[in-house]
């Protein structure tokens, strides 16, 4: 029989999942990939910049303090944010398969951050 818990504990356990998961495959095969120090610190940067854009957005979203301007200007940073992880991984001298595996990671990553950071009130009325 399985308990009337597994499931929200399963629903709160993937995000997490995704968002680890994505992470260390993003950094850590940048980490060998990159010869240089400043190559490194490029992709750390855009990664942190990526989940920084999602995360103040999604907590103005939940407060109910999102507005017009500031959702307009999330968007700009995110797409100059994509838009730099995809010519930073164009240049880089990755195999062709890093290269989709890397942007791949990093909306894995992102996705698990939105699931972490969204309403919990629609779990405790059961809804996913």
């Amino acid at each position: 029989m399985m308990d009337k818990e597994s499931p929200m504990k399963t629903t709160r356990l993937l995000p997490w999942i995704l968002f680890f998961s994505g992470m260390l495959i993003y950094v850590t095969g940048l980490w060998w990939a990159c010869p240089l120090l400043s190559g490194k610190g490029y992709f750390l940067g855009v990664l942190m910049t990526g989940m920084f854009v999602t995360y103040a957005y999604q907590r103005a979203e939940n407060l109910d303090q999102n507005d017009e301007r500031f959702a307009s200007v999330c968007q700009m940073v995110a797409l100059i944010t994509v838009g730099l992880l995809l010519v930073g991984v164009w240049n880089a001298p990755l195999a062709p398969i890093e290269i989709g595996l890397y942007p791949a990671a990093f909306f894995v990553c992102l996705i698990g951050q939105v699931l972490l950071l969204r309403p919990r009130q629609n779990e405790q009325n059961g809804e996913l």
